[in-house]
């Protein structure tokens, strides 16, 4: 098994932050004002500025080194550069990581069930993962019968739990509607759950089972349905001060005294600062025995020392307790700090976009020239304006009308439609550089989401739980936030 220690993890976030140190600002700058403040001669160095004469030189850095990876001799420099920021992605660093098989001993004849119904494809090879590493933790290192899932939401890994595998699970999440949708949820899965579970049995045998609706002859009628009363949910603001045994012991009335109050705590994409919060309340509560925590949204981390919280994002984060990052004492004694747009870069997948050859959405192009708008005709909303998503529009003219709209911007209205057509042909250029920068810049996300993972890692190291883990645990494809953390509590 992988034993990573402290000194290795202090070793290599040391590489991580020395690659990363010249290129805060680049990897915190706001592509919104990618034109109004000139990124490309910025951020990039001459050297690499030099290899690219025009959107012919862009189109091939594109397809060679983003869509191929080919091993022509042209931009070498930007092959240098790329081949760089590749070497520190935690997932080239496998001395780092921890198989799953590694860990537990999962069966030859063990099977995951696919059930893709009540959830979208996705969501699917993630709880079946998930699922499957939960139960095999609680059953090989558990120390007592419950699990609480961080986040619960809809409740997807939960009511696996708690029906496939029989675990009496708790759900907590913040929202109280959330929690009422789960056990909505959780019904219509639970009375739908041995045809489900029939089908996804014929199915790993190689069988077409009927469409659902249509009984099938091999049906056993007389299986009964899984217990409801092994999945409860509660609406709670999940801190380290929150009493878990208490909450455990309320909505589980039946437990008997010899029942152990001992709990994993696990979450599937525990959204910002829940992550981390759940990594503190492992090791504040001496019941917690087992953790296994996938995060994401790290653009919703309260930072420790950053001061770079764009578009009033800084007011949402001061109404988290506590701080998100960094949790280890290395990185606080460096004081280290990302920045809002490093971690909301973090979160974004090259290995998706890779996989599907897939430029940014012209929205983003439409919207840096929104900003040269901005401006000229209402300077003083340079950096303040917040458009968020606009749809189905079919040119640069019906975008602004949409978004005067939106914003009840008159100004905006009153720009002439030549104006827009003359910022076209002005910046048409551009609209390529635009696209290679952002591919550039995108391949610093698995870096900043290493510097993250590890620093969660070793703040579990730091405080003495040698057994502490990183998995690889889905497809990245498919799943961009796909690494799992699991720490397990030595016995008592």
């Amino acid at each position: 098994m992988s034993k990573v220690g402290i000194a290795q993890l202090q070793r290599r976030l040391d590489t991580l932050l020395a690659f990363l140190n010249p290129h805060w600002d680049f990897v915190n700058c706001h592509m919104v004002n990618y034109l109004t403040d000139q990124h490309w001669d910025c951020f990039l160095s001459e050297t690499l500025k030099s290899e690219i004469s025009g959107s012919e030189d862009v189109a091939l850095v594109i397809e060679d080194l983003f869509w191929k990876n080919d091993e022509s001799v042209r931009f070498t420099a930007w092959r240098e550069f790329l081949g760089k920021s590749n070497q520190e992605r935690l997932a080239l660093h496998p001395e780092l990581l921890t198989r799953v098989e590694e860990l537990i001993e999962v069966q030859e004849n063990s099977t995951q069930l696919s059930i893709r119904e009540f959830m979208s494809a996705k969501k699917c090879h993630e709880v079946e993962l998930a699922a499957a590493l939960v139960d095999h933790l609680v059953k090989s290192f558990g120390q007592g019968g419950f699990i609480v899932d961080a986040g619960d939401g809809k409740g997807y890994l939960s009511s696996r739990l708690a029906l496939q595998y029989g675990h009496r699970v708790l759900g907590i999440d913040a929202n109280a509607e959330n929690t009422q949708n789960a056990l909505s949820r959780n019904r219509k899965l639970q009375r739908a759950w041995n045809g489900l579970t029939e089908r996804a049995e014929l199915q790993i045998q190689g069988i077409t089972p009927k469409r659902r609706g249509k009984k099938s002859p091999a049906r056993d009628s007389t299986k009964s349905a899984p217990a409801l009363e092994n999945y409860k949910t509660t609406a709670k603001f999940i801190t380290t001060e929150l009493n878990f045994g208490a909450l455990l012991a309320e909505h589980f009335t039946q437990l008997g005294p010899e029942d152990s109050p001992n709990f994993c705590l696990t979450g599937l994409h525990t959204c910002g600062n829940l992550a981390a919060t759940c990594l503190q309340v492992f090791h504040a509560q001496a019941d917690c025995r087992l953790l296994c925590n996938v995060g994401c949204c790290y653009h919703l981390l309260r930072e420790r020392y950053s001061q770079q919280e764009f578009f009033g994002n800084k007011a949402l984060m001061d109404l988290q307790t506590d701080y998100g990052f960094p949790l280890s004492q290395y990185l606080q004694e460096r004081k280290v700090r990302m920045g809002r747009n490093a971690r909301m870069l973090a979160a974004q997948s090259i290995e998706r976009t890779v996989d599907a050859k897939e430029l940014p959405n012209v929205t983003l192009y439409y919207r840096a020239l929104l900003e040269i708008l901005v401006c000229r005709h209402a300077p003083q909303l340079k950096n303040e304006l917040q458009v968020g998503k606009v749809r189905k529009f079919d040119s640069f003219q019906e975008y602004i009308q949409k978004c005067s709209t939106k914003l009840d911007a008159p100004w905006l209205a009153a720009v002439e439609e030549e104006e827009l057509q003359s910022l076209l042909q002005e910046y048409a250029v551009d609209k390529h550089y635009l696209d290679l920068f952002y591919l550039l810049r995108m391949s610093f996300a698995p870096v900043l989401e290493s510097l993250i993972l590890l620093d969660r890692l070793l703040y579990l190291k730091e405080l003495g739980y040698k057994r502490s883990y990183l998995i690889n645990l889905f497809d990245p494809v498919i799943s961009p936030r796909h690494f799992a953390i699991v720490s397990i509590k030595p016995l008592t």
